[in-house]
């Protein structure tokens, strides 16, 4: 007997409780595997809300190898089904699907576990219903549980999914493969529609040469009930605890931008700390009064202690500033998110589908690195506490993501040229064009778009604004790539 693939979108907890209320009165023993919140407070809200929990049991997502650095949809399944042969439970599992963004490698596989988990059903009596926070998760993320699933529940009420696709056309979707199988369902006799495989494929992306991301960041955990962070780095530092609450850097009293940079610097030095001594360079390098600055740089770590806290209680037992060994370090809670290895990974995760000419895959992977960058690496921090030639903290980390970024733009814009899309190429081209006036990997994505459309006078036009743009600022004359390419898209017909 084969199970079910259930999609459940809902766009706050109060939402969330009144489905599983309603698909929980059956009676049926059940599982719901849990992310977003810690375990206990999953239960409580299911006492709130009157759910029994006599039935069921609440693990947590890394009890089925979904916390791993990078998940892998094979691992995630076995542990799934090892789980259900130990237990006879469940015969309903709900599975969280906020891992998706909270881990740079879930979003590039959400697609993998998709899969697996639709096969899954299709060889095990388990119903699985997957919950995906709209206001949380990516749009890609939305849209490829859209197609995941056979069927999908609304206020308790379960119907038929008209845009599912099948394992083998999830895991590749274009357009053809989209066409047909929603084109058979209209017409069944010229049923085209790839069937579901029986039992799991090989896991062919596990044989691909993986690339290495560096992490930037080994934090200590804070030893806190309060649930993770999510810490945004790029533009303007922004920390939501939990409940989504930002913290409030200068609600206590304190110097927001000092503690800002203090948050920052201990944040990018890890487990290493930083002594007294580095914190008050940071601060106030050209202060000759020693004892002035450790006084003052004791008040900011306290202030800092009070924004992260909430509270002004036992400030000197805070867990997420700690002093050991002269060392500050700077501890988060368990889990917490943080945008950098995320664009990190979608960035390189992105450039290597380019190389095997997966351009949807592609795309997916650089739309989603491009909504994160919302700025230059702690944009809000001052240049004074960020320029220090002694101690290169952040300076060049910020050049380096800007290099990124750029990168970034002009691939989105050699992605859409080559879908066929001209004017979303130029807008990203364009785009790289404001950030640096001189990128000449834009300039030659714009002149292609513009060669597509047969816009002979733009293309001479775009030409001398490069030629224009390296004498401005020095850059020589035009590389030989550049005259050859717009040698040949001017001679247009």
């Amino acid at each position: 007997m084969n199970g079910n693939f259930i999609g459940l979108f809902f766009d706050s907890l109060e939402e969330l409780h009144q489905n599983l209320h309603t698909l929980l009165q059956t009676g049926a023993s059940w599982a719901y595997v849990c992310d977003e919140r810690p375990i206990s407070s999953v239960r409580e809200g299911f006492k709130i809300h009157q759910i029994e929990l006599e039935k069921g049991e609440i693990i947590a997502s890394s009890e089925i190898n979904l916390r791993e650095q990078v998940v892998r949809a094979k691992q995630v399944v076995e542990a799934l089904e090892a789980h259900w042969r130990e237990t006879s439970l469940p015969l309903l599992l709900f599975l969280e699907m906020s891992w998706a963004i909270r881990t740079p490698s879930g979003s590039v596989y959400l697609r993998d576990i998709l899969v697996y988990l639709q096969q899954l059903v299709g060889r095990q009596p388990l119903t699985i219903y997957c919950l995906y926070n709209r206001s949380l998760l990516l749009d890609e993320h939305l849209l490829l549980g859209l197609y995941a699933h056979p069927y999908l529940v609304a206020q308790g009420n379960q119907q038929p999914n008209p845009y599912c696709l099948p394992a083998l056309t999830l895991r590749r979707i274009t357009p053809k493969s989209q066409f047909e199988s929603w084109y058979s369902r209209i017409f069944p006799n010229n049923e085209s529609e790839v069937s579901l495989p029986k039992g799991i494929a090989s896991e062919t992306e596990g044989d691909k040469n993986g690339y290495a991301v560096q992490n930037p960041f080994s934090t200590f955990n804070a030893k806190t009930d309060e649930g993770r962070w999510k810490v945004r780095c790029l533009g303007e530092l922004k920390v939501y605890r939990e409940n989504g609450e930002l913290i409030d850097w200068s609600s206590k009293g304190g110097a927001t931008k000092k503690l800002k940079a203090i948050f920052a610097y201990l944040l990018l030095k890890g487990e290493r700390g930083a002594t007294l001594e580095e914190l008050a360079d940071l601060l106030w390098k050209d202060e000759a009064d020693t004892a002035q600055t450790l006084n003052r740089l004791y008040h900011c770590i306290r202030y800092l202690r009070v924004a992260l806290s909430g509270n002004e209680t036992n400030q000197k037992e805070s867990p997420f500033i700690l002093y050991q060994h002269s060392h500050y370090y700077l501890a988060l809670p368990y889990d917490s998110w943080i945008d950098l290895p995320m664009f990190e990974e979608l960035c390189f995760k992105g450039t290597q589908e380019l190389k095997v000419n997966n351009l949807e895959q592609g795309l997916i992977c650089f739309e989603s690195a491009e909504r994160l960058y919302q700025g230059d690496l702690f944009s809000d921090i001052p240049v004074k506490y960020v320029e220090n030639n002694d101690n290169d903290w952040c300076w060049s980390r910020r050049f380096w993501y800007r290099e990124m970024y750029h990168k970034l733009l002009y691939s989105l814009a050699s992605v859409h040229r080559q879908f066929g899309n001209p004017n979303e190429a130029i807008k990203y081209a364009d785009k790289a064009l404001a950030e640096d006036p001189c990128l000449e990997m834009a300039h030659q994505e714009k002149l292609k778009a513009l060669a597509a459309v047969k816009r002979i006078d733009a293309i001479h036009r775009q030409y001398r604004v490069y030629c224009e743009a390296l004498k401005k600022f020095n850059m020589g004359m035009p590389s030989e790539a550049m005259r050859s390419l717009y040698l040949n898209v001017s001679k247009i017909n």
